[in-house]
């Protein structure tokens, strides 16, 4: 544990141990997780018996311990997943801080519960975080009882994936984040929801669509939470249809479709997407804690927005990210947007991008593949 907010710009990976078929098998998985640039992550419930921490057909405590171990190699925290029905609350999590874990995530927890739970985490050496989600936000206390982190999934599970019903949710999370009170931590999969890639895909963009989700969660004002397997683009609603697969091909084969062999293999895939996303948050302090304005081109399906450092300068510039959300081809203008920003700049140099295109683009007319996505620097 450091004396930095590790929590403030984060990326955490919710898994359900079952997808790796149980917690020591997880625990030997934890360098695949920190591949993806992981900060934290959140075990979902262990147990749904109050008189036993975790199911044994999971595993063991010690199975646990293993992974707060091998987590810690990796510069990884643990949390876990508490049910706000619990008996006894604070019993509950003082056990798991005992064992070595960060923090909770308690969706559906009352303010009292939240405050009590933040109490007893604070009392532990290190900085130890409490989640909370929207439902419990506007009632929560403020100061040292509110949670850290509050689960949001406005942007991410929206009926459609467009620029007009996404805009306006991320609006909704910025002023969230300027309240000061707990920083959104922005998800589109959950283990209630069926797999984002399902429901926004249309069959044949599918790992397209999926890289703008993954671009929204990543490189917006917030914290992200991921739900393990999204990264592989994953889909169905059983365990064995999203278990992340990790047997490698045998000699003169090609890899399992969906399979973590897959996706190394290919620089393209939505895993090291993933991977490219992870590592520009932490690098870049403008992706990771500039402020952010939404740019409105509704009428073109495309997402947009800036990013804005503290002090604009060559070596800390302004960033702009672009999501066509159409199947067809959008030209679209910055100029106006930029300029109405108090921005300079006449064009974007390359930091991401998803088609395999190269060079810039200019803000007059800049041009993006259907489902295409464009991260630049603003130059001039």
């Amino acid at each position: 544990m450091t004396s930095a907010p590790w929590w403030k710009h984060s990326v955490i990976y919710q898994a359900d141990p079952r997808g790796f078929d149980g917690l020591h098998s997880l625990a030997t998985h934890l360098d695949y997780i920190h591949s993806i640039g992981v900060d934290a992550l959140l075990l979902t419930p262990l147990s749904n018996n109050v008189t036993q921490a975790i199911d044994p057909a999971l595993g063991t405590l010690d199975d646990f311990d293993e992974i707060v171990r091998n987590a810690s190699q990796f510069n990884i925290r643990v949390l876990v997943q508490l049910d706000p029905h619990a008996a006894d609350l604070n019993a509950t999590s003082r056990l798991w801080l005992a064992h070595g874990v960060a923090g909770f995530y308690i969706p559906g927890a009352s303010s009292a519960q939240l405050a009590e739970v933040r109490r007893a985490a604070s009392s532990f050496a290190g900085q130890r975080i409490v989640i909370s989600d929207l439902a419990s936000i506007d009632a929560q206390a403020r100061g040292s009882d509110a949670s850290q982190l509050v689960a949001d999934g406005r942007a991410g599970t929206q009926e459609k994936f467009t620029a007009s019903a996404v805009r306006p949710a991320l609006e909704a999370t910025q002023q969230l984040a300027d309240q000061g009170r707990s920083i959104p931590l922005l998800f589109s999969d959950a283990p209630a929801l069926k797999r984002s890639i399902e429901r926004y895909g249309d069959s044949t963009h599918n790992v397209e669509i999926a890289k703008q989700v993954a671009t929204m969660l990543l490189t917006t004002r917030a914290a992200t939470m991921l739900f393990y397997s999204q990264e592989l683009g994953l889909t169905g609603s059983t365990q064995d249809d999203s278990k992340v697969f990790f047997d490698e091909p045998k000699k003169g084969q090609q890899p399992a479709p969906g399979s973590v062999a897959a996706g190394n293999a290919s620089p393209a895939s939505l895993l090291n997407w993933y991977r490219q996303l992870s590592a520009l948050t932490h690098s870049n302090r403008t992706i990771s804690s500039g402020a952010m304005m939404t740019l409105n081109h509704d009428d073109q399906n495309v997402l947009a927005w800036v990013r804005k450092p503290q002090a604009v300068s060559p070596a800390t510039p302004a960033i702009v990210v672009v999501e066509n959300l159409s199947a067809q081809p959008v030209t679209i203008s910055l100029k106006a947007d930029i300029q109405r920003l108090r921005l300079k700049g006449s064009f974007l140099r390359t930091v991401l991008r998803s088609d395999n295109a190269m060079g810039g683009m200019h803000l007059d007319g800049m041009t993006l593949p259907p489902f295409g996505v464009f991260i630049g620097e603003l130059r001039y």
